[in-house]
């Protein structure tokens, strides 16, 4: 699993993707990048949902995709009158149908 081999997306696609636990999360389905150098990995988790793996999570590659534990942090508590955006962990107002600084749904 060296640094420096370089991989086809064909290469990767339909892998299984192993995480540091030695749990089967999914298969890769994609992978993407933008202009200012950023790779992803598309994987199609085993229930079915996708996540967005950060290249700098992936350990490695052979016949799996191994990659880091994603720790996940501890909820924060709202202040009163607020509601935390479950996608990004911000506040809100009580009311808000939409994060203001995520965009995604807070129903």
């Amino acid at each position: 699993m060296s640094s420096s081999k370089s991989f086809r997306k064909e290469e990767i696609a339909g892998k299984t993707v192993i995480d540091s636990s030695g749990r089967n999360t999914g298969k890769v389905k994609d992978l993407t990048f933008t202009l200012d150098g950023k790779i992803t990995l598309i994987v199609e988790k085993n229930d079915g949902s996708e996540e967005t793996i950060p290249l700098n999570r992936v350990l490695g590659v052979s016949d799996n995709v191994v990659v880091k534990e994603q720790i996940v942090p501890a909820m924060p508590v709202a202040s009163p009158g607020m509601v935390i955006c479950k996608s990004c962990g911000r506040e809100a107002p009580i009311g808000t149908l939409w994060c203001p600084s995520c965009g995604k749904s807070l129903a």
